[in-house]
């Protein structure tokens, strides 16, 4: 017991506070708005360091002190600061004003003080000299911005844009290119959708067929057809379907083999427009 408190008796060890010295502006001619600029050198231990979250940070200080900016710089013996301080002081007179000093933190918990400074900031101008307009600045020249080329680039891109959407309102055979003759697949498509009846549907896929193939295509025609049009060829099994059911439909040859006309042509037509 006497030994624990003779350890709580015993001063605690201070920490070592660091060596600090300011390079600051000097203290007279300065006005409104000048920057001010502070040079600070803190010599640190063997294995201390600053604490970076300790440093100020660039802000309003007070109404007429901002602090700009703060870059820090390591030395072989320690750190380098460097504080820009700007003066918005309108002085009326010659008037001393104070920049307030910044407490900072070390790695090992000692705490420090950067060193504030004092100067002495002046009037721009006498308060009683007269006002006249001659004193202003003059006005700053300026130039015309010239619309026309923004304008031609503009109805440029407008004119392309529509150009690109007709031709590819061209190649898909959209409205109002869906009746051209060289789309004979397209057209009947279109049309088969308001179609109900069997035979009607057949005769249109037929037409449509004599168009593609340039006369009229009967079922022996098929193979010359697709060597004509190669496109078409993986439509081979199915075109045959529709010959036979055609000719059953027509002629009676066989039994009547109902297949679905409408997605033949729908098919033929993706064919025709470069979709599959």
């Amino acid at each position: 017991m006497r030994w624990l408190l003779l350890g709580l008796l015993l001063p605690l060890p201070v920490l070592a506070q660091p060596r600090i010295v300011a390079e600051n502006p000097h203290g007279y001619g300065w006005w409104l708005g000048d920057e001010l600029v502070q040079h600070i050198r803190i010599d640190l231990s063997d294995g201390v360091s600053l604490d970076p979250a300790s440093l100020p940070r660039p802000r309003r200080v007070d109404y007429w002190l901002d602090l700009r900016g703060i870059s820090a710089r390591e030395t072989r013996d320690g750190i380098e600061l460097t504080l820009s301080w700007q003066n918005f002081y309108s002085a009326m007179e010659p008037k001393r004003q104070e920049v307030p000093s910044s407490p900072i933190r070390l790695s090992n918990g000692a705490e420090a003080v950067l060193p504030g400074f004092s100067f002495v900031t002046s009037p721009i101008r006498p308060l009683t000299a007269p006002s006249s307009p001659d004193q202003l600045l003059p006005d700053p020249e300026f130039r015309l911005i010239d619309p026309y080329p923004h304008r031609a680039g503009l109805v440029g891109a407008v004119f392309m844009f529509v150009a690109s959407f007709a031709a590819l309102a061209w190649h898909q055979a959209w409205w109002p290119f869906h009746a051209r003759p060289a789309r004979p697949f397209t057209r009947a498509a279109r049309r088969l959708r308001r179609l109900a009846d069997p035979a009607m549907q057949r005769r249109l896929l037929h037409r449509a067929l004599d168009a593609a193939f340039g006369k009229v295509m009967i079922g022996e025609d098929l193979s010359q057809f697709l060597a004509d049009r190669p496109e078409f060829a993986s439509m081979a099994d199915r075109l045959a379907d529709f010959f036979h059911g055609s000719d059953a439909a027509f002629f009676g040859v066989g039994p009547v083999v109902e297949g679905d006309v409408a997605a033949l042509a729908r098919d033929l037509s993706r064919i025709e427009r470069g979709q599959r």
